[in-house]
């Protein structure tokens, strides 16, 4: 019997570690720059700092988080984002489409202009 109850608290251990390990060093595995086109954003009413960014291919979050390189400018990000541009951008996490699981923006590193030709007078 106390066998049984000493293996199951282990297993209980070895997945929380494995958890919380993963949470710690999601950045470093998963971490990766792409380009994206802003289709629609929108404010998360539950709480301050969390937005979501809609784009082509995918919905990515724009928020505050700790464990994401201690990312602290979702507010400054949020402001920078327009629809119909589009920008290089620094995510980090997985994207699950049956699951509320979203990447998180964590920097712009750059905007991609969109050249327009001018008409020519002849």
């Amino acid at each position: 019997m106390m066998s049984k109850i000493a293996t199951v608290f282990g297993i209980v251990i070895v997945l929380c570690v494995i958890v919380f390990g993963f949470v710690f060093f999601e950045p470093f595995f998963t971490e990766e720059v792409i380009e994206i086109k802003v289709i629609n954003k929108e404010r998360w009413t539950g709480e301050r700092g969390r937005y979501f960014i809609f784009t082509e291919k995918e919905v990515f979050v724009n928020e505050n988080n700790y464990y994401h390189n201690n990312k602290t400018n979702a507010d400054e990000l949020y402001k920078l984002f327009n629809r119909g541009d589009t920008y290089k951008v620094k995510v980090v996490g997985f994207y699950i489409a049956f699951l509320p699981r979203f990447r998180n923006i964590l920097n712009i590193m750059e905007k991609k202009e969109t050249n327009f030709p001018v008409p020519q007078d002849f």
